[in-house]
């Protein structure tokens, strides 16, 4: 049946349905907070009990803290009590530290500076004096490199001396056994002619006195002629036996490589020359004179009159004066000693 609008009844029984759909919803949206509040209340629970747990931790930890703090204001009550008796300690003690150690540390301290004041001047004056002894020992290897150096040079120049000289000596020592060689030789001829002499002599004094034949003046000339060379020969000889024996003195100090091989001369009559004469051999004066350092500073005049002065037997030193302004002392050294002369 319709209503009074023109309506069915059906539709009236669809807004009634709606309506207890809406209690419902409200239902279950109130069951659904009834179980989220029941949970949230849950964790709320457990969220309090975890924090009286931590209040629980936090005021046993106040406990301890509280004790300690009470502790130390006892030890502080306690410090304050002693600190005074401290105090009084400290100055006893600093007071006799100032009264004995002090002068003690002081008087140390005072013999130090002055130990230190007496090292400062010892060492100045082993400075001054090592100073001074090393410059004087500077000086004397100076003075000692000089002496060894102009020995070195007299040892190179009696070296050099020893070796001229035994170059000479065997020179003449050649020379004089060709000379003795010469002069056994002339004496043969000599011996052999004055035997033929005597003999025709003694032939002549047999027969009646004639003149000589040309053969016999031929004869008489060689033999004059002989004597003559042998004369001559004899008179080489005793010169070079004089050199040898001059060269021979010169090197008595200074071994020689050169062995004498000459034998002694015979005699021949004449008077031998005495050694000890005053005038010099000139050869041995040239020799010396040649091979000795230092005369390259003179010019041949005055060399040649430092030679004549010499072989005339003139001093050492005066000749060395006669053509030197100054003298020097190394060649008047060497010259003295390679003449034996004693000025």
């Amino acid at each position: 049946m319709s209503n009074q609008w023109g309506r069915d009844q059906q539709a009236t029984r669809g807004r009634g349905s709606s309506g207890l759909v809406l209690p419902a919803v409200l239902c279950v949206a109130l069951i659904a907070a009834g179980g989220y509040f029941w949970f949230a209340r849950q964790a709320m629970q457990t969220e309090i009990a975890a924090l009286k747990t931590s209040t629980a931790s936090l005021t046993t930890e106040l406990a301890e803290v509280t004790a300690q703090r009470d502790k130390a204001n006892n030890d502080l009550v306690n410090f304050k009590k002693n600190s005074g008796n401290w105090a009084e300690e400290l100055e006893k003690d600093y007071a006799e530290l100032k009264l004995n150690e002090v002068p003690k540390l002081t008087r140390l301290l005072d013999k130090r500076d002055a130990d230190i004041s007496a090292l400062e001047k010892l060492l100045l004056t082993e400075k001054t004096a090592s100073k001074s002894a090393s410059d004087d020992f500077t000086a004397t290897i100076a003075g000692l490199n000089a002496q060894l150096s102009a020995a070195r040079d007299d040892l190179t120049d009696a070296r050099t001396q020893a070796q001229n000289l035994g170059a000479d000596k065997l020179a003449l020592n050649n020379q004089l056994n060709s000379l003795k060689a010469g002069l056994e030789k002339a004496t043969a001829n000599a011996i052999a002619a004055q035997k033929a002499l005597d003999q025709k002599v003694t032939e002549a004094g047999k027969q009646p006195s004639a003149l000589k034949s040309p053969l016999e003046l031929a004869r008489d000339a060689q033999i004059k002629t002989l004597e003559q060379s042998l004369g001559e020969e004899r008179r080489k000889v005793e010169a070079l036996q004089k050199q040898l024996e001059a060269a021979a003195g010169m090197t008595a100090e200074t071994p020689s490589n050169a062995p004498v091989t000459g034998k002694p001369v015979p005699e021949t009559g004449q008077p031998a020359p005495s050694v000890e004469l005053v005038p010099r051999d000139r050869l041995m004066v040239d020799n010396i004179i040649g091979t000795t350092r230092g005369m390259g500073f003179l010019d041949d005049e005055k060399k040649q009159r430092l030679k004549n002065q010499l072989v005339s037997g003139a001093c050492v030193t005066d000749a060395l004066e006669s053509v030197f302004d100054k003298v020097p002392l190394v060649l008047m050294r060497n010259l003295m000693r390679d003449f034996k002369s004693d000025c």
